[in-house]
């Protein structure tokens, strides 16, 4: 037994903490690998592939809000040549953030290739996988991506959607358009953080 005169006070840094996780229990965020996170620069060569600017900032600012950070890979279609280029990619992404790669849960079409399969955008199968796989919540869940078939799959599961490139500028009809618009991972990180604390 305790003696009578200590007193037990959990603090409001303590109880931010334990908000916080929390939050990050059940929200998950979709990124497309492609369209947010990747990024071509010129090289001395010709163009070489490497990340997008702020991403290991934007993955420190979503870790802060999200559980799973999920980086979905889309198959290989014959529309999607670029994804025989997937593992070199993924090399590309784990050397750039180093052990904040860690963070990050990568998921992959498990169809064999050439099966016919919902995983590629616009579909959304590739999503309702990894949220079955992983026994995730799609409530309060987002997807960010810079295209229109991303914005088709995200809102096709259920997920509130961010599509990254010049704000202002999307003219598309509201089955393609976003729910908000941001210029950068960064930025998107900046509205999710600022949506979930308001809903809190």
């Amino acid at each position: 037994m305790f003696p009578a005169h200590i007193a037990y006070v959990t603090t409001t840094d303590e109880i931010e903490t334990q908000a916080a996780a929390e939050i990050a229990q059940r929200i998950a965020v979709f990124l497309d690998l492609d369209t947010v996170l990747m990024a071509t620069h010129p090289g001395r060569y010709g163009p070489e592939l490497g990340l997008q600017a702020d991403l290991p900032e934007a993955i420190e600012r979503l870790s802060e809000v999200a559980g799973p950070i999920v980086v979905l890979v889309d198959p290989t279609t014959p529309e999607h040549s670029h994804a025989k280029e997937t593992r070199r990619r993924l090399d590309v992404l784990q050397a750039g953030l180093g052990p904040q790669a860690e963070r990050l849960t990568i998921a992959t079409c498990p169809h064999a290739e050439g099966a016919v399969c919902d995983c590629a955008k616009p579909g959304h199968g590739l999503i309702e996988q990894t949220l079955l796989e992983n026994g995730l919540s799609r409530r309060g869940g987002w997807f960010v991506g810079g295209d229109q078939e991303g914005m088709v799959a995200g809102r096709g599961a259920g997920l509130k959607t961010i599509r990254i490139g010049p704000v202002g500028e999307d003219h598309l009809s509201a089955v393609h358009r976003a729910d908000y618009e941001a210029r950068d991972l960064l930025d998107a990180a900046n509205r999710i953080m600022l949506e979930v604390l308001a809903a809190d």
